[in-house]
């Protein structure tokens, strides 16, 4: 008998694309359109990578094999043939091969869609590292571009964290010494050096003698994982066992005397390093709040069959409210990390020194990657509690996404450093008044009936700002401060979106939204059966 995957995972068949409608709406603010891979994506997800991805996560991981038969060193790192079959035809639908300036929507909306943060790592490594060849290389890069554009299952990976400096990559050691037309690197130990063993290079960043100390100190180098005389560049000492994201091999590299070529023509290198760094940002709140909507998708599914104590679970006013206010968390992250999308997207061109649209872009970055990553957590954890006990099993999925979704608050940054970053922007780039100005320009947009909660929106947030600029401990409230701007403009994008593109539902998680963090709590005359309206679209996944 034939395995039934949808007895397991209700939202088997879904096109996650064509069938999300606040999506939907999103898109069509910004005036993206699909090609048709995004459907093509959207289906597939639906019908078999959830399946494939779960069944890899329980019984087939990476194995990491060090030594080959003829005792040759190999550091390689053996998949499944169903894993290289799924990677290979996420790439055939452009999820990296379009991942060069000014086309990098196409990216980021598919990283939405698979939102399995282990296995889109492994695509947003690879679209990190075109991204940084295309722009930032040079002559002697070029065959590596033709090489990628050549082979079906070329792989990029970004070598930054260092064990003793984490986040802080001013506190890097590895060294880049130039000899000839290249850089002799040689470090100690690349910590978190994920697609390890896959990647055909990687985007490393060391320090040049001579260099400034701390970050601006810091340099980016494209490090190729073969020689031109077919040896290892590098060597992998193991790799990770991790929680979650299963399906990209994390390990450790050693760097000795490893060949790098230098980006960016004698531009700043921690600015080239950070802006590649922000793709993956990106990348971190987009796939977090997919995550976190299939599993809420999945709880209304099931909230909707389920019966328990005469009726079913989602008849019950505390389940209603609960799965109301969780949609709009969930509604509020997609519509502001698809923004900074675009937003980066439209800046992608500008090279150091950036202007200002380039610094808003990446404001964005960090308030999108700062709420979706703890939102993403919060309703996939919630999700769990709706399917009682069996939400804890691991022989169901939703697990699953909770487990990939708690390390998207990690990556990249963690939710201290994108608030610090945040706060640094405001101040020092003084771009806290542009973000008012451009909250309020945003607020004339809107109609008389949504615009008055925007506007208390605003003015409590301008009002936090202004006293938490008068403190001398600033850092004390960094997270109040992006957490107020996110909520801003999280609130008047969906409202000002639900208004151009005629959806009501997106206009209602505005006001949700709105209740849940500007206000005490609802109002007792809320009209919750009113606006449980906003999950009704969700009915197209029921069976």
């Amino acid at each position: 008998m034939k395995f039934d995957f949808s007895r397991v995972f209700l939202g088997t068949g879904i096109n996650y694309f064509t069938q999300d409608r606040p999506l939907q709406s999103v898109i069509r603010f910004i005036e993206f359109s699909d090609s048709g891979k995004l459907k093509e994506i959207g289906h597939y997800v639906g019908t078999e990578l959830i399946e494939d991805s779960i069944f890899l996560d329980h019984f087939g991981k990476p194995y990491f094999q060090m030594w080959g038969i003829r005792d040759e060193r190999l550091d390689g790192v053996w998949i499944s043939r169903s894993h290289r079959m799924m990677i290979e035809r996420l790439l055939d639908m452009d999820t990296a091969r379009t991942a060069v300036p000014g086309k990098l929507l196409h990216h980021f909306i598919s990283g939405y869609l698979v939102s399995d943060s282990g296995l889109f790592c492994t695509l947003t490594l690879t679209a990190q590292t075109v991204y940084a060849l295309y722009k930032y290389g040079g002559e002697l890069t070029k065959k590596f571009l033709t090489r990628y554009l050549d082979d079906n299952l070329w792989l990029g990976a970004t070598y930054y964290t260092e064990i003793q400096g984490g986040s802080d990559l001013g506190a890097n050691l590895t060294t880049a010494v130039a000899e000839g037309d290249r850089y002799i690197l040689n470090g100690g130990n690349k910590y978190f050096a994920s697609n390890a063993g896959l990647a055909d290079g990687a985007i490393v960043t060391a320090r040049i003698p001579g260099s400034p100390a701390g970050a601006k100190g810091i340099s980016a180098f494209f490090v190729p994982t073969i020689k031109d005389d077919g040896s290892r560049n590098y060597e992998v000492r193991r790799l990770k066992e991790k929680l979650g994201t299963v399906l990209v091999p994390t390990g450790e590299v050693t760097l000795d005397h490893s060949e790098g070529y230098l980006l960016g023509d004698g531009l700043p290198g921690i600015y080239i390093a950070l802006e590649i760094l922000e793709l993956s940002r990106i990348d971190d709140a987009i796939a977090a709040v997919g995550m976190a909507r299939k599993a809420l998708w999945e709880a209304y599914l099931y909230s909707k069959s389920r019966t328990a104590f005469g009726r079913s679970l989602i008849e019950h006013p505390l389940m209603k409210r609960d799965l109301i206010e969780m949609e709009s968390e969930v509604e509020a992250s997609m519509v502001l990390s698809i923004i900074a999308a675009d937003l980066f997207n439209r800046a992608s061109h500008l090279k150091p020194p950036y202007d200002t649209s380039y610094l808003v872009a990446r404001a964005f970055t960090h308030m999108a990657k700062f709420m979706a990553s703890w939102s993403s957590d919060f309703v996939t954890r919630y999700a769990m509690e709706v399917f009682g006990g069996r939400g804890f099993l691991h022989e169901f999925p939703v697990e699953k996404f909770h487990r990939d979704s708690i390390v998207t608050s990690l990556w990249e940054g963690t939710s201290n450093i994108q608030s610090l970053d945040f706060l640094e922007l405001t101040e020092k780039r003084s771009l806290g008044q542009d973000l008012l100005t451009m909250a309020n320009e945003l607020i004339e947009k809107i109609t008389a009936d949504q615009r008055e909660i925007c506007k208390s929106a605003f003015e409590t947030v301008q009002k936090r700002y202004q006293i938490c600029l008068s403190y001398s401990n600033r850092e004390y409230f960094a997270k109040e401060i992006i957490s107020n701007f996110s909520y801003l403009f999280s609130i008047i994008y969906m409202a000002l979106i639900g208004q151009r593109m005629n959806d009501s539902s997106l206009v209602s998680s505005a006001e949700i939204f709105y209740y849940r963090h500007f206000c005490q709590g609802f109002p007792p005359d809320f009209n919750f059966v009113y606006h449980s309206k906003i999950l009704d679209w969700m009915d197209q996944g029921n069976r």
